[in-house]
Parts: structure tokens; sequence; C-alpha cells
């Protein structure tokens, strides 16, 4: 690790610590999910990008409002993270000299039930001194089901299955049975399926819980392999149940998604109608070059998943 990424680390840790002081003098609760925590729990010079943060998801309104008042302003519109919607994390810029972030998550890619997924993960957490404070970190159990989750969506990034790697290697084997139970109780055992299978020795920890390949979504197992957007959007049309205009509808959003999508997943949309308006054939082309390799990603799936 370079100097300056040290420094912008060791900033965010006092970030992470300055955060959570203020969600809890407003009687809030918070874990710290990746970060210097991570990094400690699996023994690694580890490199991070900002602060992630997870809270009780009826816990959202108070949040919001509370780093409003300390000068806390979210990067994206607030339509995506509507406590209804479906989005699990929401970027806030801290207040100071340096642009550090904080992602609010109110659950986690592969979650169906966040609310489980909060209470499986705060009963056990951990205190961690950290920057001259203490923040709260999930445990081994909970370490270990957030790893295989985010290897199973890593977006363009190769980190997460580095962390899937180095957990396997250090995190005991009752770690990883709480964990698979923890994934049936908040609903996420398609994701962490899919995240354990990325490699042999999840593979055959996933085999020890009864966790086959059966239960993998092919859209699931194209995200994980960092397939384009494009085919895992195409993948999780078919998979949905029901009349083929649910899935129409899913092709259409894919195609034309709503604008606070649209400044959620290109920061080039953002700053104005402008740029939104522009930002839309620019998706449109983007799907266009991306469909021969979906075809091939599409027909690997479908070898794999019949």
């Amino acid at each position: 690790m370079t100097a300056g990424l040290a420094v912008r680390c060791l900033a965010l840790d006092a970030l992470a610590v300055a955060t959570s002081d203020l969600l809890r003098r407003h009687g809030v609760d918070c874990l710290l999910l990746k970060g210097a925590g991570l990094a400690r729990r699996l023994g690694v010079d580890r490199v991070y990008g900002d602060v992630d943060l997870l809270v009780a998801p009826e816990t959202v309104p108070a949040v919001r409002d509370a780093l409003h008042a300390a000068g806390y302003r979210p990067t994206l519109p607030p339509e995506p993270y509507d406590v209804a919607a479906s989005w699990h994390e929401q970027p806030f810029t801290a207040p100071g000299a340096l642009p550090l972030t904080v992602d609010l998550h109110r659950g986690f890619a592969g979650v169906g039930d966040p609310d489980a997924l909060w209470r499986s993960l705060r009963g056990p957490a951990e205190p961690l001194d950290l920057a001259g404070g203490r923040v709260l970190v999930p445990d081994e159990a909970g370490t270990a089901l957030l790893a295989a989750l985010h290897a199973a969506c890593p977006g363009d990034s190769g980190k997460p299955v580095h962390d899937l790697d180095r957990a396997l290697a250090v995190l005991p084997p009752s770690a990883w049975a709480v964990a698979g139970r923890l994934a049936i109780r908040c609903d996420a055992v398609p994701a962490f399926t899919v995240g354990m299978r990325l490699r042999p020795a999840g593979a055959a920890v996933a085999g020890r819980l009864g966790l086959s390949a059966a239960a993998e979504p092919a859209s699931m197992w194209l995200a994980a392999r960092r397939a384009t957007p494009t085919t895992v959007g195409l993948a999780g049309a078919v998979e949905l149940p029901g009349p083929w205009l649910r899935r129409l509808r899913l092709l259409a959003r894919l195609a034309l998604p709503a604008p606070a999508y649209l400044r959620q997943a290109d920061p080039a949309a953002r700053g104005g109608r402008w740029r939104l308006l522009r930002a839309y054939p620019r998706r449109t082309w983007r799907h266009v070059r991306w469909l021969p390799r979906g075809v091939r990603e599409l027909r690997t799936a479908r070898r794999r998943h019949g």
C-alpha cells in the first residue's frame, strides 16, 4: 500500500468512527461491514475506498436526518433509496476537505430479508478499536456470510473474490456452518451458494452444508462471473415467474430505466437534465456493443443451467 493510500484509509477509519458515534448519539446502532474491520478479520493489508455502514432498515429515515443535519450530503437523488424500494445502499459525501464517502446500507446484495440480516449480524457483533474510537463489526460467521454474498455480486471488481479466498483460508469451519444458517434466515441461500461455489474450497464447504448447484440462479451465476449487465438482465427476465408481460417490463426497464436508476448506474448522467438525456442513447449503444459477448455468455449459462 502506498503512503497516499495508507493516509486515505486512515482518514476513512476516522470517518467510520465519527459517523458511528454520530448515529449512536441519535440512538441508532450501525455495523462497519468492510474496511478496516474486514482487513483485520482476514489478516490482510487491504485498501478500501469508502465506509460501508449497515443500519436496521426501520432506522433509515432517522439516519438520513442525522447525517443531513451533520453536513453529510447524498450523492444521488432520494428516489432509488425509498424505504419501499429494492436499493440496499446509498452513498453520502462526508463534510470536510477530503472527498470521502459513507455508503449507508439497509441490506446487502443477494439478501431477500434485510431485517433478518440486521438481526443476524447485530446480535453477535463485536467491538473493534479503530482510529482512537470504537466501531461494531460482524463476527466470524457474519464475515463469512458477507464474503460469499459479495463474491456473488462483485460488480466490476475482482477484490470480492480475493476476499473470499482469504476468508476460506482463515475462518474456521464452524463459522461457515453458522453462515449457512444465516443465509437461510435472511433469504440469501441462492447468492450464498453462488458465491461459495466460485472457488473449489468454497464448493467443498457448500457441499458439506448441502448447498448444490441447483440453488444457483443463472442470472446470479453470470453476475458472479462479471458478465455484462445486458446478459445478467436478460437472464433475470427469463427467470421471472408469471406472465411474459412482467418479463417485458423488466427488459423495458433495462433498456430505458427510470432517471433515478440511470443516475445511480452512470455517474455521467448526474448533474442536470441535459447530461441525463445524453446518457440514454449512450446506454442503448452500450447494450448493442455488448450483444455479441452477451450471446456467448448466455450460451455458457445455458450449457451450465439448461
